[in-house]
C-alpha cells in the first residue's frame, strides 16, 4: 500500500486466499487503500447489504462496491492497466482465466478445510481441531490437486500457454523478473495458485519437492518476490510462525 489517499477499501480477512490474491493486485498496482477485517461467519448486516453471496473480499469505493476477488482483480486492471496481471495474448489470456478458476475452486477447497482446522477452530472459534480430517485431506484430496498443477499448469501444453515466467519452468523466473522490474506484476493466475498454498504453509505443510519438483520451485519463487514477500512475512508473524518453522514441519 502506498502513501496516497486511499483510493478504496478492502474489506475481508487477510488469511483468506481471496482477499491474499486481490492485496497482490493493489500492491502490483499500486493502488492505496484502507483494509477492514470481516471474517467469514461473522458478518455484521451493513457487510451482507455488500456482499450478496455472504463471503470476502468485497472491494469499496464511495459510490461503487464490487464482490468477489476474480470480479474485482479484473476491475483493477481496467482501471489501472500498467503494469498487468493479464497475458496480453489471447490463449494466454484465456488459460490464465481458467487456472484462476481452477485456484478459486478445486485448490482451495483442498487447501483450506486443513487451515480452518489447525487455525481457525482451535485459535477463533475456541474449539479443538479436526486433525483426522487433516490428515485425509492431505492423504487424499491435496496429492491430486498438486499432480494437476505440476502436470498441467507448471508444464506449457494445450492447458497452459507458455507465454509468461510462471509456466516455463515451475516460477524460477518469477522472482528474477521481480527484481529486474522493480514493481513488476505476476500472473493472475499465478497469484490465484500461490494464495492457497500460503495457508498450508502457515500452518506446518510445505510442498515436497521430490514429488512436485516445479510446484516447490514456484513456491519458493512466489514467496521472494517483491510483491509477496511483505505480505507472507506480515501473515507468519501475526500467526506467530517464523519462515524456519514452516520448512522444517512436515
Amino acid at each position: 500500500m502506498t502513501d496516497a489517499a486511499p483510493e478504496g477499501i478492502l474489506h475481508g480477512v487477510v488469511f483468506a486466499p481471496y482477499v491474499r490474491k486481490v492485496r497482490v493486485v493493489l500492491a502490483a498496482k499500486g493502488i492505496a487503500h484502507r483494509h477492514v477485517s470481516v471474517m467469514p461467519g461473522a458478518m455484521d448486516e451493513e457487510f451482507l447489504a455488500i456482499s450478496p453471496m455472504r463471503k470476502v473480499p468485497v472491494w469499496e469505493e464511495p459510490d461503487f462496491v464490487l464482490p468477489d476477488s476474480s470480479a474485482i482483480c479484473a476491475y483493477l486492471e481496467r482501471r489501472v492497466p500498467s503494469p498487468s496481471v493479464y497475458p496480453a495474448d489471447a490463449r494466454a489470456f484465456a488459460s490464465s482465466l481458467f487456472w484462476e478458476e481452477y485456484a478459486d475452486t478445486r485448490l482451495v477447497d483442498a487447501c483450506e478445510p486443513i487451515f480452518y482446522e489447525r487455525v481457525v477452530r482451535p485459535h477463533v472459534l475456541r474449539q479443538t481441531g479436526n486433525e483426522e480430517l487433516v490428515q485425509r485431506q492431505l492423504e487424499e484430496v491435496v496429492p491430486p490437486v498438486f499432480d494437476q498443477l505440476e502436470a498441467l499448469y507448471l508444464t506449457p501444453g494445450r492447458l497452459r500457454a507458455a507465454s509468461s515466467p510462471s509456466s516455463a519452468s515451475g516460477g524460477a523466473e518469477i522472482a528474477a523478473a521481480g527484481e529486474a522490474r522493480g514493481t513488476a506484476a505476476i500472473e493472475i493466475s499465478a497469484i490465484a495458485v500461490w494464495s492457497p498454498i500460503v495457508n498450508l504453509e502457515h500452518v506446518g505443510v510445505v510442498v515436497d519437492p521430490a514429488r512436485w519438483p516445479r510446484l516447490a520451485r514456484f513456491m519458493e519463487a512466489m514467496n521472494v518476490h517483491p510483491l509477496t514477500r511483505p505480505i507472507v512475512a506480515k501473515e507468519r508473524a501475526a500467526l506467530g510462525v517464523r519462515a524456519a518453522d514452516a520448512a522444517d514441519a512436515s
